[in-house]
């Protein structure tokens, strides 16, 4: 046996246990990737209602004026936050007429619209630098008990406001106040929005399982029936693809406005008010019983992330400049708002390789290892060379 014959059996056999390390290394590690870290919660307090249990409804984000508004059932006002920073400030509660629920931001014309519990809208005043900022100027009269939910269509220059349990919807000219229409829907209804991409107005209606299209050019009211036992409440709409998100009852479902195709998410357990961010893409759920928020977007729509925030809140809102969203908290001794990053997304294809990865990818990598080691083995020249080194060893001993 010469020198260099036996270096290359040395090398043959370390070579051996190193690939089985190094095989057993990559599973490891495979299997570390499947966790993920949970979100860090933030909270700030609202030092009015420190020690209370807070009772909130709509939020809504000032992008340009980095200013966050809370309707604050607790305060009976809408609750003013700074946001310009990762750090929000409380400033101010504006004080409403009634118990404040839906909001609705007209930044083009610098207010801000409040539904109330007594069926007036509060007009506030957000001009910058207006001898009335931060005041309420005006109250417009529904003609219905309460005013709840609320969207403003900038491009048709009109307020639409949902008297819940009456079944109507109020058309109010945003300038002068003017109630322009009232479309009566029938059934309970929660939130409407105003889609800019066919002009129509959309409502859900959860006694009704369905959602409705109102045409305010002529009134008209259409019932598309949504089936199984949706119950939607809150809805948001992406105009970019006309399609909404719409929550249900214990589900959610997204929905083609144009083909009236749907489809249907159970990742997260129902949900109050949904609000969409354009600049991020994304479909914000509020889920208060399950005291979290689910994230959604996509083109088609997809699940993206679920994130327990502890809170109740039942609306949210991102901050596009520093990438935040915001929620209410309700929960005695942390009255206020939570907020917090939204997870780094990943294609679908890698969370679900993430998924599987502590016990798939492992599986498949110590399959790998035994088809190896096995295969080596079983080589005819393989076979051959052991037992070529068989006598060796023996004169060795």
């Amino acid at each position: 046996m010469t020198p260099t014959r036996s270096i290359r059996r040395a090398r043959g056999r370390f070579a051996r246990p190193s690939a089985i390390a190094f095989l057993g290394a990559i599973t490891l590690a495979i299997s570390a990737c499947g966790g993920s870290n949970p979100v860090a919660i933030s909270h700030t307090a609202i030092p009015t209602a420190a020690g209370a249990t807070g009772s909130f409804d709509a939020v809504e984000i000032d992008q340009a004026a980095h200013r966050l508004y809370v309707a604050d059932r607790t305060n009976r006002g809408v609750d003013v936050f700074y946001i310009s920073t990762a750090q929000p400030k409380y400033v101010m509660t504006i004080p409403v007429p009634s118990a404040p629920n839906g909001l609705a931001l007209a930044s083009d014309i610098g207010r801000l619209f409040v539904g109330t519990a007594i069926g007036t809208v509060a007009i506030i005043d957000e001009k910058t630098g207006s001898l009335t900022h931060d005041h309420v100027i005006g109250e417009v009269r529904t003609g219905a008990k309460k005013a709840d939910l609320l969207d403003y269509g900038a491009n048709r220059q009109r307020l639409y406001v949902g008297s819940s349990t009456e079944g109507k919807i109020t058309s109010i000219d945003p300038a002068t106040g003017a109630v322009k229409a009232t479309f009566t829907i029938g059934y309970a209804v929660e939130q409407p929005r105003y889609d800019p991409v066919d002009g129509m107005v959309y409502v859900t209606s959860p006694d009704a399982n369905a959602l409705f299209k109102v045409d305010p050019n002529d009134g008209s009211v259409t019932k598309i029936p949504l089936g199984g036992n949706c119950q939607p409440t809150g809805m948001a709409i992406n105009p970019k693809t006309n399609t909404a998100v719409i929550a249900c009852s214990s589900f959610i479902v997204s929905w083609d406005l144009a083909n009236a195709t749907a489809q249907t998410f159970t990742q997260v357990p129902g949900g109050d008010i949904v609000n969409y961010d354009a600049n991020a893409d994304r479909f914000l759920v509020a889920s208060p019983n399950a005291a979290l928020v689910g994230l959604f977007g996509g083109n088609p729509v997809d699940y993206i992330a679920s994130v327990p925030t502890g809170s109740h809140g039942n609306s949210a809102a991102y901050d596009e400049t520093n990438g935040i969203v915001y929620t209410p908290d309700s929960r005695p001794n942390t009255v206020g708002i939570a907020s917090f990053r939204p997870p780094t997304t990943t294609p679908s294809w890698e969370t679900s390789l993430l998924t599987i990865g502590p016990f798939g990818l492992g599986l498949a990598v110590l399959v790998l290892l035994v088809f190896v080691t096995v295969g080596r083995n079983a080589d005819p020249v393989r076979r051959q060379a052991l037992a070529l080194e068989q006598p060796g060893k023996r004169r060795l001993n």
